[in-house]
């Protein structure tokens, strides 16, 4: 579900992810696979994610088209390119509806992208891997930062009550 998707990061499957349906109608296309890439099509936001880790049966919802890319594409590079600015303005310019923009599939299957050989996606790849990992490095220090900074703040506070309390 898109609850359990973060832009620009990777899903991972969890188990507290888990939701159980049962269909009948056939779901074999929306089944999803490593190497896969999600892509939200409806919202004010959207955005791709790239499957690496699913457990088998795993469906999407209607929100996303499911992208099975192809072997002369590498899944992450698919994913950086749906990114990429001028892309992004490719496919805000299909959106349509008020209420709740959505981009047409027909529309997004004519989208364009620039297809160099697997050796160069495969750098932008680790490239946007990289990228990622930085950030969310970044994230953690930021959080670690500021605990530091509040439990310095507290002792000090202490510190100050203390010394006002004996005066």
């Amino acid at each position: 579900m898109g609850k359990h998707l973060t832009p620009g990061e990777p899903y991972i499957y969890q188990e507290k992810d888990r939701l159980r349906i049962k269909s009948e109608r056939d779901l074999d296309r929306y089944i999803l696979r490593p190497g896969d890439v999600l892509y939200l099509s409806r919202g004010a936001t959207t955005y791709p994610i790239i499957i690496e880790e699913v457990p088998d049966a795993t469906v999407a919802p209607s929100t996303f088209f499911i992208l099975t890319p192809r072997p002369n594409i590498v899944p992450v590079y698919l994913t950086w390119c749906l990114e990429q600015p001028q892309v992004e303005a490719q496919l805000a310019a299909l959106r349509t509806g008020a209420g709740t923009p959505t981009i047409p599939r027909k529309g997004f299957m004519q989208i364009t992208i620039p297809l160099p050989d697997l050796a160069t996606q495969h750098r932008i790849a680790d490239l946007w891997r990289l990228h990622n990992r930085e950030r969310s490095l970044r994230q953690q220090l930021v959080a670690e930062s500021t605990h530091l900074y509040r439990l310095a703040g507290q002792r000090i506070y202490d510190e100050l009550t203390k010394i006002r309390g004996q005066q």
